[in-house]
């Protein structure tokens, strides 16, 4: 299950994801958790028989909720659909001082694993993002969380900023890795339309590193942190092992989930059809909770997702992970079908050949 309300404190220069500026009154707690809890009991309704495996508080800044909160959307979940003995429930976190202070509190809650949004230790760089916090902040969040929650703190690290060079990167690189605990997510600046960071680079106001230097800022990522003893388990992420983020690989290896919240996308197996339904709410956070105080939910549109589709997902996101995909989770989605017999094998050879892909007939 995945939850999203959009708590962003101010537009950030890059993001593109859901966001919403806090009003003058400030935070409508009460009412976003309302809405949240209405959403989370008629979508999970139909799925009491089975069991929640994890539950993802991001999709924004959802450390900007109160701790009571996100106690009673755990507590409510629990209720619906049973947790699972070992699930893991991670929540997205600014390290802005005021977030920091309710680690605690968060952990009391229900919180498992924390998840730090550090992006550089470049203040200038964080000041132009919009970020509210420095680069020491973030390396003392990550030491705090690393004190309450010993083995589940990942933070995520951002490269390619304007002016960046390979030497500046690998120092911050080196020096993230010293606080690190045992997960990290990096990830290359990507210029999405409607930002303005979009509208800069169109301008050329901002010169962003070349193709070749960012593929070079990546190799050091790989070199640096599996010099360090973390695995490359996915393109962005690095894990000790044992430590990879239970919930994003359910991503990645088709497994349903449920997305409450403004934008927040949903993929699961309806029991009463047996169909693959994708949905994603409404992305405005006034309408949404409006939908799920008339309707119970704030879905903006339901589409069932076609046998070919969901073949074509599962070789995609499967390749994201150095696990790759096998035949057994594949049959998961094509009726049986193998790998074999639905991919052009030749082009697989092919890219075999140019040392591309792994192929293994033992696991495929």
């Amino acid at each position: 299950m995945a939850s999203g309300p959009p708590r962003i404190s101010l537009k950030h220069l890059f993001c593109a994801f859901s966001k919403a500026r806090v009003p003058a009154k400030g935070v409508e707690h009460e009412r976003i958790t309302s809405a949240l809890l209405k959403e989370l009991r008629t979508s999970l309704a139909p799925h009491k028989d089975k069991v929640l495996q994890s539950i993802y508080f991001g999709g924004g800044t959802p450390s900007l909720a109160q701790p009571r909160n996100i106690a009673q959307i755990i507590e409510a979940a629990n209720s619906l659909v049973p947790l699972a003995s070992d699930a893991e429930i991670t929540l997205e976190s600014n390290p802005t001082s005021a977030e920091v202070g309710k680690m605690r509190d968060f952990k009391q809650a229900g919180v498992t694993r924390y998840s730090i949004g550090i992006q550089t230790l470049d203040d200038r760089t964080l000041a132009r993002m919009g970020r509210l916090h420095t680069g020491a902040e973030g390396l003392a969040a990550v030491d705090r969380a690393r004190a309450l929650f010993p083995g589940k703190v990942s933070f995520d690290m951002i490269f390619g900023f304007e002016g960046q060079t390979l030497d500046q990167w690998q120092k911050e690189l080196e020096t993230v890795l010293k606080h690190a605990d045992n997960h990290i997510s990096v990830y290359q600046l990507t210029v999405e339309p409607g930002t303005p960071l979009f509208r800069d680079r169109n301008a050329q106001r901002v010169v962003l590193p070349s193709g070749d230097l960012s593929a070079q800022m990546y190799e050091s990522a790989v070199e640096m942190c599996t010099a360090k003893g973390f695995r490359h388990y996915e393109v962005s992420n690095y894990a000790v092992p044992g430590s990879e983020s239970m919930h994003n690989m359910g991503y990645w290896q088709g497994r349903q989930w449920v997305g409450i919240g403004p934008s927040a996308h949903s993929r699961f197996i309806d029991p009463s059809s047996n169909q693959r339904i994708s949905s994603v709410r409404l992305p405005d956070i006034q309408r949404w909770a409006q939908h799920c105080e008339k309707f119970g939910h704030g879905t903006a549109k339901s589409t069932v997702i076609s046998d070919e589709d969901a073949k074509q997902e599962a070789v995609v996101f499967g390749l994201r992970m150095l696990d790759g995909i096998t035949d057994r989770r594949f049959a998961g989605v094509s009726g049986g079908q193998s790998l074999k017999d639905y991919l052009h094998m030749d082009r697989v050879q092919q890219y075999v050949d140019d040392g591309y892909l792994l192929w293994n007939s033992a696991d495929a």
